[in-house]
């Protein structure tokens, strides 16, 4: 109700209300150089901040999140979802241009902000992955199993694991009757849940640790369709060295290269021809596997995503000096 009365997203100013005390108390303690505010969903507290360098790290576009799970929604829920899409699109209109910096991953978050207010300073830094706890096991100790990985309840990874499931595996198997599929995550919808009875899929639930599933499995399939951010499974995937197949949305974000550190798909039939490539080239799948690792060292690692949000602090910095 209190969305509807003051046209704001839900939940956004209980939130903030909550830590506008903490907040208080922490500036005046030490007065922070800069101020990091994680998620646009707090970006409430920019009003709170005018004092001080902030930079707030919206991640994505949420209006364009919104909308995409209202289209994977079923019944009258889509109604809903779009109108808390219309307000998320005028909360960012109206708060976020109360910080000198915001961040998001990709440029088309950049492109879908900068549509809402083209005053914004939006810097892209992609995210980052912890390479050494996601590391490969050796190639010979990995079993052939494909794998999609995330949260099973999640409408974009709800429609990806369908889509695999249901459109592409069917032309998988048939070429390769030993082929299996493991869709991994905690709380997956039913819709997820009735994949497992399609030969060769199992979906396993919340998992204890999704790293054995990467390390231990040869190929990764990224059939994104919707969604906004990048794609964090997939960086994990390619930092456990897997050979990774993902449709264009998937790389939102990534600037890795097609052919040489992943392949790249469109449609039904080619994520079913890359799959069994993969399945079938032993060379080349270990050399995709080899080159996703090392493009994540090189460009997603958490000492390389430091040093873009130093440069961007310190811009932050400069702008109130100004």
């Amino acid at each position: 109700m209190h969305a509807i009365r003051t046209g704001r997203p839900m939940r956004v100013d209980g939130v903030a209300d909550q830590l506008r005390g903490p907040l208080e108390q922490e500036v005046r303690s030490f007065d922070p150089d800069v101020v990091h505010v994680m998620t646009g969903g707090l970006a409430g507290l920019g009003a709170q901040l005018i004092d001080h360098p902030a930079v707030l790290v919206a991640l994505d576009a949420a209006h364009l999140n919104v909308e995409d799970q209202a289209y994977e929604s079923a019944r009258l829920r889509p109604l809903q979802l779009l109108a808390e899409a219309r307000r998320v699109r005028r909360f960012e209109a109206d708060e976020y241009g109360r910080f000198p910096r915001v961040v998001v991953v990709s440029e088309v978050d950049r492109a879908a902000l900068h549509a809402v207010d083209p005053e914004l300073t939006i810097d892209v830094i992609a995210n980052g992955v912890d390479s050494n706890l996601f590391a490969p096991f050796p190639h010979d100790e990995r079993s052939r199993a494909i794998v999609f990985h995330g949260v099973m309840n999640y409408a974009p990874n709800v429609g990806a694991a369908e889509y695999l499931a249901r459109q592409v595996w069917p032309r998988v198997r048939a070429v390769r009757e030993d082929a299996e599929l493991a869709i991994v995550g905690r709380a997956p919808a039913r819709r997820v849940r009735s994949l497992a009875a399609l030969d060769g899929v199992t979906v396993t639930g919340e998992v204890a640790d999704v790293r054995p599933w990467l390390s231990g499995s040869r190929i990764y399939a990224c059939p994104m369709l919707t969604g906004t951010g990048i794609k964090n499974k997939l960086l994990e995937a390619m930092a456990s060295g897997m050979a990774c197949i993902a449709t264009p949305m998937a790389l939102s974000g990534i600037t890795a290269v097609p052919g040489r550190d992943l392949l790249v798909a469109k449609g039904e039939e080619e994520l079913a021809a890359g799959v069994v490539r993969l399945l079938d080239d032993e060379g080349l799948a270990r050399r995709l596997g080899r080159a996703a690792r090392e493009y994540v060292r090189a460009e997603h690692d958490w000492t390389v995503v430091a040093q873009a949000y130093e440069r961007v602090y310190e811009a932050a910095l400069r702008s109130r000096h100004r």
